[in-house]
């Protein structure tokens, strides 16, 4: 019963990062000024999820949930399993010019504060990466490559809430040989209206490739109305660093 609640509350909250466009020109800092810029998360957009629940059954999604059974189960005596297909993700994430999808699928909601997540990576009907990681994330976008290396970035976007407050935050990550490459993760929106009733903000941060960042914070005008007004920006910005990895890579057999 707990798993089912919780699984609703985990699904409930989710915040949008708008479709990227495909910037012109490569990874040459002296080219980022004449790119479009690229959305990488907009914490005032509500986005419904889509349905990828029949991703669940696909035999490369059922091949990394397996590998990462054995792995969680292992490491946790109290392991509490409930599988699910959050989101899809369409780009080439291991290569120029792939053609892939990435998964995100949950294994175990426990504990609260950090969830067994996974990204799959499938090619061509296989199953090609798989990583593991904890981390409450319930989106997965894909942001054309940023760096030049080749492969296309991913934003993770996860709400958390607690005591009538909400917070939702985004990281940038890519997959490096092993595990992520994390350049770090940011708030981007947060309130307390299931609280206090008051309070809140958003914000809304783009790239050009290089990458460089940009962000502009709005404040919530009222719980009530949704509303936001700018509060600053746009102005240039850096993800804080990120702490720990906590990534991992999975077996694909």
């Amino acid at each position: 019963m707990r798993s089912g609640v919780l699984l609703t509350l985990f699904t409930a909250v989710l915040f949008g990062c708008a479709n990227a466009q495909d910037p012109d020109g490569g990874a040459d800092p002296g080219a980022a000024a004449a790119a479009d810029p690229v959305v990488l998360a907009d914490g005032r957009t509500w986005a419904e999820p889509a349905d990828v629940s029949d991703w669940s059954a696909r035999p490369p999604v059922q091949q990394a949930m397996a590998a990462a059974r054995a792995h969680w189960s292992a490491q946790d005596p109290d392991y509490e399993e409930e599988t699910h297909v959050m989101a899809v993700a369409e780009g080439s994430f291991t290569g120029s010019g792939a053609a892939q999808q990435a998964v995100l699928y949950l294994m175990s909601l426990w504990p609260r504060c950090c969830p067994r997540m996974g990204i799959a990576v499938v090619e061509d009907g296989a199953l090609v990466r798989n990583v593991g990681f904890e981390a409450p994330t319930q989106l997965l976008t894909a942001v054309p490559d940023l760096d030049g290396d080749g492969r296309d970035e991913l934003v993770m976007v996860g709400s958390f809430g607690m005591g009538g407050e909400n917070s939702t935050s985004a990281t940038l990550v890519s997959l490096a040989d092993s595990g992520f490459r994390t350049w770090g993760g940011s708030m981007i929106q947060y309130d307390s209206c299931a609280g206090s009733g008051s309070g809140g903000m958003a914000a809304r941060i783009t790239a050009v490739p290089g990458p460089e960042f940009s962000i502009e914070n709005y404040e919530l005008v009222s719980c009530d109305s949704g509303e936001y007004r700018r509060g600053s920006g746009p102005e240039p910005f850096e993800f804080p660093a990120p702490g720990e990895e906590m990534s991992l890579e999975l077996p694909l057999r």
